[in-house]
């Protein structure tokens, strides 16, 4: 990668603080509705990064996620929501895109911590969720918040 490329990317400049997933199920094994495991998701995230939920500020998500920021945001007490986003199309780089998305929304100042998911459900109980959250890295953050 060429210095200026270095210098005006994402790189190091953002990173993922934590990923938290659900268990994964057979269609109708689930005793949680899709909602509920999205939101456990996110809390096993925030813990994975030392997060509090309540500093979440901001999410993405794709392919017409059923479950809203706004509700997830009443749901997780959040002070404010200050950056939401859906990612359409792309095939499968959906996933790829809403972290994308969740880093250049933290870097651009639009939000401080955003959180990257999606939950799945197959006819009428959910399958698997999961979620990581995007912080700011920065020099004298990194070794909390370290690059994966």
């Amino acid at each position: 990668m060429s210095q200026s490329a270095a210098n005006h990317g994402l790189r190091g400049r953002t990173a993922v603080a934590g990923v938290g997933e659900t268990a994964y199920y057979k269609r109708g094994q689930s005793r949680d509705p899709e909602f509920v495991l999205v939101l456990k998701a996110i809390l096993a995230a925030c813990e994975d990064g030392g997060i509090s939920p309540r500093e979440i500020d901001g999410f993405c998500s794709y392919s017409n996620d059923r479950n809203t920021p706004a509700r997830l945001a009443n749901a997780l007490g959040l002070e404010e929501l200050r950056y939401s986003n859906m990612q359409w199309g792309g095939g499968g780089g959906g996933a790829a895109a809403v972290v994308q998305n969740a880093s250049s929304a933290v870097h651009a100042g639009s939000a401080d911590v955003v959180v990257a998911y999606r939950g799945l459900a197959q006819a009428s109980s959910a399958v698997s969720a999961r979620a990581g959250a995007v912080r700011p890295c920065a020099a004298s953050s990194l070794t909390r918040f370290p690059m994966a």
